[in-house]
């Protein structure tokens, strides 16, 4: 679980806001954070966090001058940078410290010893005091699930241990205690949720519980926040997910701005939508129809989607000569960035942009990037399709299209 929640917030700090037409007035705010770390592992840290007003994502490595950092930015109103302590860590452990940020200064003292994080001293952020009240009131419950995820792990790092039936049996009671702490959890959540509508931690704690919700539930506890605490960043995030799992439109009707609802809610198809390219000219999607189309939804400031692009780049000149077309789309907001990014890193194919994220908000696209199919009739085929790096995974996907078109 550790594991799943450190990538779900890499994904969401690689992420621009796709709901970008959720009302948020002047929500960006001036972010200091003054880092100390005792008896350091190492003199070189690296941290995660999205900046509001340059509308990108840095996970960044830095060198630490006598234990010491300060790293300045922007968030929405309050946000999570995540401070990764040993080098090169694979997943999440005692190395990493979530910090909520406020605006203002806040500093931070960690002590450690060897690799792991035993002591933490914040002052300037009351999220994270009542982040670290709630964690010692239920630090039984912690305890035990870090337990049994150290038990399943050493379990599964055990290379000469045999899969016998007793010891799949023994995974499954542990996940099964798993499940039942990760419930209990999140009911407590809830209720500090409802008795502190206008906390920032309530807001993080929604954001790291969501997916144990459905959609419906999430939405209810979003309304109750007050609209300082909808509009930080956990607040975008929460709405976000919520959308990309949901299908009652009605739902989210509020947080759209009336044009932009009525666009994506009356869209039948991508066919009803045109989109400016890097050229300078306007493409309706409807030219593309009785072509299987694989669309890339990425950014600029998104490190895995460039890191994807000479993939695509190939798999473009693979299937040239077939009935399919690769769409790259950027939900880039600077056009100018987005020109850059084209040009520095030779992408190839029809570049569109797609400002209001309006295609990204159809096919509910929560993060990038993300690799949309659709057939030649305009249906959806697969809306988290494989990454391009993933071997002949995509291209042996679009080429089994292809021969039932033949067929």
């Amino acid at each position: 679980m550790k594991l799943h929640h450190f990538l779900l917030s890499c994904l969401l700090i690689g992420t621009t806001q796709s709901f970008s037409q959720f009302k948020f007035v002047d929500s960006c705010v001036q972010f200091t954070v003054n880092l100390k770390i005792n008896n350091p592992y190492s003199d070189t840290i690296s941290y995660l966090y999205f900046d509001c007003e340059k509308n990108q994502g840095y996970r960044e490595r830095v060198v630490l001058q006598d234990g010491k950092f300060h790293l300045s930015g922007s968030i929405n109103r309050a946000a999570e940078i995540i401070f990764i302590c040993k080098p090169r860590a694979l997943f999440e452990d005692s190395s990493y410290y979530r910090l909520i940020v406020e605006a203002g200064i806040t500093n931070v003292e960690l002590t450690m010893a060897d690799s792991n994080i035993v002591k933490d001293i914040v002052k300037g952020s009351p999220a994270q005091s009542e982040k670290r009240s709630w964690e010692n009131q239920n630090r039984i419950l912690l305890q035990k699930n870090e337990k049994y995820l150290n038990e399943i792990g050493e379990i599964h790092r055990d290379k000469n241990a045999d899969h016998t039936t007793e010891r799949e049996k023994l995974i499954r009671d542990l996940e099964s205690r798993l499940s039942l702490l990760r419930e209990l959890r999140a009911a407590i959540a809830l209720e500090q949720i409802k008795a502190n509508p206008d906390s920032y931690f309530s807001s993080n704690l929604l954001f790291k519980y969501q997916r144990l919700y459905s959609p419906d539930t999430v939405m209810y506890y979003f309304n109750i926040f007050s609209l300082r605490v909808q509009q930080s960043s956990f607040g975008k995030y929460i709405l976000n997910d919520a959308f990309a799992r949901s299908d009652n439109w009605e739902l989210f009707s509020s947080y759209l701005d009336s044009s932009t609802f009525k666009k994506v809610k009356t869209m039948r198809s991508l066919y009803d939508i045109s989109f400016p390219t890097v050229k300078g000219d306007t493409v309706s999607l409807s030219t593309f129809k009785g072509k299987i189309i694989l669309i890339d939804f990425w950014a600029s400031w998104c490190g895995p989607c460039i890191k994807s692009i000479p993939a695509l780049n190939r798999l473009m000149d693979e299937v040239r000569d077939l009935p399919i077309v690769i769409l790259p789309v950027s939900v880039d907001k600077n056009e100018q960035n987005w020109r850059n990014a084209i040009a520095k890193n030779k992408y190839e194919g029809i570049q569109l942009l797609d400002k209001q994220s309006l295609l990204a908000a159809y096919y509910k696209v929560l993060g990038y990037p993300t690799y949309v199919i659709i057939d030649q009739d305009g249906k959806l085929i697969d809306g988290n399709a494989p990454n391009p790096d993933d071997g002949e995974t995509l291209r042996t996907k679009l080429l089994e299209l292809v021969k039932k078109i033949n067929q």
